[in-house]
């Protein structure tokens, strides 16, 4: 996984009016009151969109007078499609109150590959800033891809960012052969750069073949 861009703070990385939204537990329609108030900043991108950096946002949550309980957390899904996250985030809300833990934030990606996602990212971001204790998914695939990584390694990045993870679920997995396939797709897109010349054909060829059952059975990542 590139975990480069969570290793440094990122004053200017904007986020959509629904992130923003999701992450201070408001609707879309209060967040733009809030701009238009001057309580959160607002800047449009060239395409005439509204986007709010994350410095703002995480300038409204630390100034919150609630004072968080220590066993608080924040919840990670990561799927192909809607429902499938849905699904997972009920996992985690009911394993959350029966490990006793205030759920403070939920966040997902509708993404796959070995990238580590967007709603990931603000996550961890969140946490190092002592916001949750505990950053809660169903199995280990959801944060490493087909969960590969030893485990071990995973729990050991996670605390040392400050983000100690607790898995739900770690010899189960919540994925589908469609997300499986999707997976594969963009990893040996991603090789095919670094590949040496003698395996590009042969990548090539594996890539041929998975875009042909994605075709055939019209599978795709869902738009957010």
């Amino acid at each position: 996984m590139d975990w480069r861009p969570v290793l440094e703070e990122h004053p200017e990385l904007l986020l959509k009016p629904q992130e923003a939204a999701r992450l201070l537990g408001v609707t879309e329609r209060c967040l733009r009151r809030w701009a238009q108030e001057g309580r959160i900043r607002a800047v449009r991108t060239a395409g005439g969109h509204y986007r709010y950096p994350l410095d703002s946002v995480l300038q409204i949550i630390g100034s919150s007078p609630q004072s968080s309980p220590e066993r608080t957390a924040a919840l990670y899904a990561r799927a192909a499609c809607r429902r499938e996250i849905e699904r997972q985030l009920g996992v985690l809300r009911k394993a959350a109150d029966a490990m006793g833990y205030a759920v403070l934030y939920e966040d997902y990606d509708l993404r796959g590959g070995d990238r580590i996602g967007e709603g990931l990212q603000r996550l961890i971001l969140l946490g190092r800033r002592g916001l949750f204790r505990a950053l809660m998914v169903t199995s280990y695939s959801r944060v490493s891809w087909l969960g590969v990584v030893d485990p071990r390694f995973l729990h050991l990045v996670f605390m040392l960012m400050g983000v100690p993870l607790v898995v739900v679920n770690p010899s189960r997995e919540f994925g589908s052969p469609a997300e499986l396939l999707l997976d594969f797709i963009e990893i040996h897109e991603r090789m095919a750069e670094s590949l040496p010349s003698e395996a590009r054909k042969m990548n090539r060829e594996i890539l041929q073949a998975l875009r042909i059952l994605q075709r055939r059975h019209r599978i795709r990542w869902e738009e957010e």
